[in-house]
């Protein structure tokens, strides 16, 4: 594991620290670990929509119907 060092506004640590003590997170790390991850996966799914608008606006979308068209679909990203 690779630790680093950040810096923060200090409202933002103190808002931090709230949740924590909330006991929401086990510590700062895990609180930013958490961020981290979400963070990516929206970057993720963001990336996926614009590519799926791309796709539409060349006229290379698929339209899903029925909840087999759907499954068919996923079935063939596997």
């Amino acid at each position: 594991m690779t630790t680093i060092n950040i810096s923060l506004p200090d409202v933002l640590k103190k808002q931090a620290d709230a949740v924590i003590a909330d006991g929401h997170y086990a510590s700062f790390s895990d609180l930013a670990r958490t961020a981290l991850r979400q963070i990516l996966r929206d970057h993720k799914l963001n990336r996926m929509v614009a590519e799926a608008k791309a796709e539409h606006k060349a006229g290379k979308g698929v339209l899903l119907k029925t909840k087999k068209d759907i499954e068919e679909y996923f079935n063939k990203l596997k």
